[in-house]
């Protein structure tokens, strides 16, 4: 079944007050008040889904294309110290905020503070931009666990010698620009190192770090899900509501590279604190990824975010062939604990990537899910990625 979504971009005020501030910041830019640059990114994805008859008669599994991402992005800086970002996504039809905020440096190094709606700081896989992932889809680890986007504010920094990076914030659960009645502040932070730095010398790189975010349930009521693979599946572990006052998540983080391989993963924990029996419930999702570039590229490593970014290719098309990656990934997540059924289940996904040039790249994924006791669903999806 295709999905056919609309997007409306004209008739939308907030997206026509993003333009008029772009060409305004713009005009001040050229008289040397502001550094104003303005992009976006298109994400297009196709899949077709194969499950077993006991799995599909228990959830619904959808075959077509959809707009996965179209966002517009504006970016500045002022004052020499003060940065921004406004970024909106226009994928759904609607005009949905992601990154909206504002950061201060000060002059004397100390560490800068943001405020806004962005990414908390937890999990190396959602702090790495989605222009990045060499997967269609994050693990299913990582959409059930880890907080995304909220309101709130981070101070960051990174240490003498850029060895050791760190970040703590305080989020309110968040629609948008709109906190959801009853959430209370949660404090989330990540601690990362380089055990080895691949730019001192050695070929090899060692990334380690843990992250943790003690959370106060929206409404007093939390939901773990997550999905496998492609946009289109259904979400196959799902706690549900559950009654809880409290929920503290723990991560741990790796990342190894050498040449042109190099390795990621996480162990992700979520403990809820259970109102119905008193009772705190655990859920635990690992995975582990690797690639390998057949064309000899190395795979880049940002020391402000603390993740793999943006390849360029060596030989970009059409002057030459583009990069091209092999990666595979395995994942298993578990939402069962007691008398919470949410299921459990294992993902081996298979990827071959074609970077055509450093904005433009298509990944072709092969993904097979596992969820226990339910049989077993294959994923085919295509992914088309475009950014300016």
């Amino acid at each position: 079944m295709q999905t056919q979504r609309g997007v409306r971009i004209v008739r939308s005020p907030a997206l026509a007050a993003l333009l008029l501030v772009s060409v305004a910041t713009t005009t001040q830019a050229d008289e040397g008040a502001f550094d104003i640059s303005v992009g976006g990114r298109v994400h297009v994805e196709a899949s077709s889904s194969s499950p077993d008859p006991a799995l599909e008669e228990r959830f619904d599994f959808e075959d077509g294309i959809d707009w996965r991402r179209a966002r517009l992005v504006l970016n500045g800086e002022f004052l020499d110290r003060f940065t921004f970002k406004i970024e909106h996504d226009i994928a759904s039809g609607d005009i949905v905020p992601t990154d909206v905020f504002i950061e201060a440096t000060p002059n004397d190094g100390a560490a800068t503070f943001r405020a806004g709606h962005f990414k908390e700081p937890f999990s190396l896989s959602i702090q790495q931009s989605s222009n990045s992932h060499s997967f269609i889809a994050r693990p299913a680890a990582v959409t059930a666990l880890a907080p995304g986007r909220n309101l709130g504010f981070m101070v960051h920094d990174r240490l003498p010698g850029d060895r050791v990076a760190w970040a703590v914030g305080a989020f309110r659960d968040s629609d948008g620009y709109d906190i959801r009645p009853g959430a209370d502040w949660s404090l989330t932070g990540r601690l990362t190192g380089l055990a080895l730095d691949g730019d001192e010398g050695s070929d090899l790189l060692l990334h380690l770090g843990v992250a943790v975010s003690h959370r106060q349930p929206t409404a007093d009521a939390v939901r773990l899900r997550g999905r496998a693979g492609v946009r289109l599946a259904p979400r196959t572990v799902n706690t549900g509501w559950l009654p809880a006052d409290g929920m503290r998540l723990l991560g741990a983080e790796f990342v190894l590279s050498r040449s042109s391989f190099w390795l990621q993963g996480e162990v992700l924990s979520a403990q809820v604190d259970l109102l119905t029996d008193g009772r705190n419930a655990r859920f635990d999702a690992p995975y582990v990824e690797a690639g390998w570039f057949l064309t000899g590229e190395r795979k880049p490593y940002s020391r402000s975010s603390r993740t793999f970014t943006r390849l360029r290719p060596k030989a970009p098309v059409p002057e030459g062939r583009g990069a091209w990656e092999l990666a595979a990934r395995w994942d298993r997540i578990d939402l069962s604990d007691g008398s919470v059924p949410g299921g459990s289940q294992r993902s081996l996904s298979l990827a071959l990537n074609w970077y055509l040039r450093d904005n433009l790249r298509v990944l072709a994924n092969y993904v097979s899910t596992d969820p226990d006791g339910a049989g077993s669903a294959e994923h085919l999806g295509l992914f088309l990625h475009f950014d300016f």
